[in-house]
């Protein structure tokens, strides 16, 4: 059951109603900021998973949940089933009532598992519980909120506007090269392209969580482009009091902050207009809706096995200006 749902629909219609404009007095513009989403606190996880090809009707919009990839192949529903063993030992994260706060592959120990409760999600996933005949052999269980058909903000309407965005992170837990964890921020452009914007926190092996990536994901149908969390300010900034991208994993809560300004996010969309014109046919940063963000913590494995344990609070996107 969800404890600060109704507060936190409040916050998005008024970041809604508010981002068309930037405050004024007089014709002089006031600095200020809107709140478009902050994580809630769940008593607990039921009812706030959806499986992939088992649960129907689309992602859900307008709430937080855990997208579970693939079903559960131990299971005739594919659903995941209570499990109450210590996946704290692998994510972090040890919640006050393992039994209500625990979804996992099966009920035993080391199985794959989603877990909420309160302030904090988080999810251990391992290769062993899916065969490697699959065709795509990626796993993800992943934190989503997408903004209701209707209100779905444009950040960047305004020259001033600047993107925001905060969270605790642990990652305990990585085996295997392709083991990353990205905050991926979903736009849509006006031809219905979609745009992923990735802010990489985490890749297995430090080289490759300092270089920028990209590319075209055909699952998600999405034009990615995978920012470093770092001095690179081309398309991002780096709070302050922020944490680095890494690839090394770690126990223990670290914050990370960062921004991104109409500036930046138009250099974004010029570097994946320049790869995939047909797709990306503009730049204006004023035609881009912000449809939502998930936490791409996620490995391709096979033939070499992959685990990922990671939880996270205190998500907070916001505009300011």
């Amino acid at each position: 059951m969800r404890i600060a749902r109704n507060s936190a629909i409040l916050r998005q219609c008024v970041a809604f109603l508010t981002l068309t404009a930037a405050a004024t007095v007089g014709s002089t513009s006031v600095p200020g900021s809107t709140v478009f989403f902050e994580q809630p606190l769940e008593s607990g996880i039921a009812n706030r998973v959806y499986v992939a090809h088992v649960d129907h009707g689309g992602l859900p919009t307008g709430s937080w949940d855990l997208v579970v990839l693939q079903k559960d192949p131990f299971t005739a529903t594919g659903r995941l089933v209570p499990t109450s063993w210590n996946a704290g030992s692998k994510t972090g994260f040890v919640p006050a009532s393992p039994s209500t706060a625990q979804l996992g592959f099966r009920n035993q120990v080391g199985t794959s598992t989603a877990q909420m409760e309160g302030d904090t999600v988080g999810a251990y996933i391992n290769s062993r519980d899916l065969p490697t005949t699959l065709s795509n052999q990626k796993m993800m269980i992943t934190p989503e909120y997408r903004f209701p058909s209707g209100a779905t903000p444009v950040p960047f309407a305004h020259a001033t506007s600047v993107l925001n965005g905060e969270m605790d992170l642990q990652v305990p837990v990585a085996v295997g090269r392709q083991t990353y964890v990205t905050a991926d921020l979903l736009f849509l452009a006006p031809n219905g392209a979609r745009i992923s914007f990735g802010i990489k926190l985490f890749h297995n092996g430090a080289k490759s969580a300092l270089l920028l990536g990209g590319g075209y994901d055909e699952i998600d149908n999405a034009y990615m482009i995978n920012c470093p969390l770092g001095t690179d300010t081309r398309f991002l900034t780096k709070g302050s009091t922020s944490g680095s991208s890494t690839g090394t994993p770690w126990l223990g809560w670290r914050h990370f902050q960062w921004s991104i300004d109409q500036a930046q996010f138009v250099a974004a969309l010029a570097r994946l207009a320049a790869q995939y014109p047909t797709a990306v046919q503009t730049t204006d940063p004023t035609q881009f809706v912000f449809a939502g963000m998930h936490l791409n913590a996620e490995f391709h494995y096979s033939p070499d096995p992959a685990e990922l344990g990671w939880s996270m609070r205190g998500l907070k996107l916001w505009l300011s200006w």
